[in-house]
């Protein structure tokens, strides 16, 4: 029963054994306490104790009601907080929270240590914030472009990233936003961007990315470089820096001359490696080197560089040119590279 209800009904109770008590007697009733005289009906006397336990009771109900009251609305606060903070925690973001009620900051706590991730199957929580913010995140997952400048994400968030690699996935030409705000060029967003962003770039716009040159990295750039119908274009002095800038190996070298030989002349092409060879790293060219020069049918300056190696040193190359002197021609490139 509502206060409300109890207090009207106890009136109405009160007052209707006031007029039956009254109707049966309407004598007076004096009570003398000391010098103290009260003098009242009999009815007054019957319902004073009645009125004052109404009284009592009323004030009892109206404090824990109180007390119930703000109870309530502690739970209905805490529990507006909880949702912001599952929200939050389902764009993948913390947030701080304080909670009023012994439940709610067990559940605060427990949500802390729990990391989000999509139920298999369909699932709503029939609250239209929640369930939108789930789809949000279905819809990146998904490979979809959603627009999340509203919800005021962290520059590390994961969503973040995911959204701006759908971008990447579907348009490559984003990858000029995204280089232009990478501070790591080591994490994995940055890596894919630059990759993307060479496959497209010009030589100039390449160079104007500060990353470090790797293998990986120069094998793309020579895949466009000898792909006849890319434009790209690349000089020659800064083929030979970046095959110094990331340490090629006798095996990059002698790769890189088996495949530019369609790209140059004959003259560029032995230009290129010589100057390569007399370079500090001329260790690691010797073979490309003797390659062009066996190619090109030097063969005099190839015996002078054998006749002045070690023993074990360019076996491959003695034994081309024994099968040569004893009429055996061999594919060089081939067996070169893969003998």
């Amino acid at each position: 029963m509502g206060i409300k209800r109890y207090i009207i009904f106890s009136i109405i109770y009160l007052a209707a054994i006031s007029v039956y008590v009254y109707s049966l007697s309407g004598e007076s009733y004096a009570l003398n306490i000391a010098t103290l005289s009260l003098d009242l009906p009999i009815a007054a006397w019957i319902i004073i104790p009645a009125a004052i336990l109404f009284i009592a009771s009323s004030l009892h109900m109206m404090v824990y009601g109180f007390k119930d009251f703000l109870s309530q609305r502690s739970l209905k606060k805490d529990f507006e907080t909880f949702k912001n903070v599952l929200a939050r925690k389902i764009l993948s973001e913390d947030l701080e929270a304080t909670y009023k009620t012994s439940w709610f900051q067990f559940l605060g706590n427990s949500l802390k240590i729990l990391h989000y991730k999509m139920p298999t199957q369909a699932t709503t929580l029939n609250d239209e914030q929640i369930d939108s913010l789930m789809q949000i995140v279905q819809d990146i997952d998904e490979g979809k472009v959603v627009e999340l400048k509203k919800y005021k994400l962290s520059a590390e968030n994961q969503l973040k990233e995911k959204v701006a690699r759908n971008k990447l996935t579907q348009d490559p030409k984003y990858a000029s936003v995204i280089l232009k705000e990478c501070q790591d060029e080591t994490s994995e967003l940055c890596h894919d961007a630059y990759f993307a962003f060479l496959r497209y770039a010009s030589f100039d716009e390449i160079k104007k990315i500060h990353f470090a040159p790797t293998k990986e990295m120069f094998r793309v750039l020579m895949e466009r470089y000898l792909d006849p119908e890319d434009k790209f274009d690349m000089p020659l002095e800064s083929i030979e820096e970046l095959l110094m800038q990331f340490k090629a190996t006798r095996e990059d070298y002698l790769e890189l001359a088996y495949e530019i030989k369609v790209k140059l002349s004959p003259d560029a092409w032995m230009a290129l490696f010589e100057k390569l060879y007399n370079s500090p790293d001329h260790t690691e060219v010797s073979d490309a080197y003797l390659f062009v020069l066996y190619e090109l049918q030097m063969i005099d300056k190839i015996r002078e560089i054998l006749e002045n190696s070690e023993e074990g040193e360019f076996v491959k190359f003695k034994t081309l040119l024994f099968l040569k002197d004893h009429g055996k021609n061999v594919n060089s490139g081939i067996f070169l590279r893969f003998a």
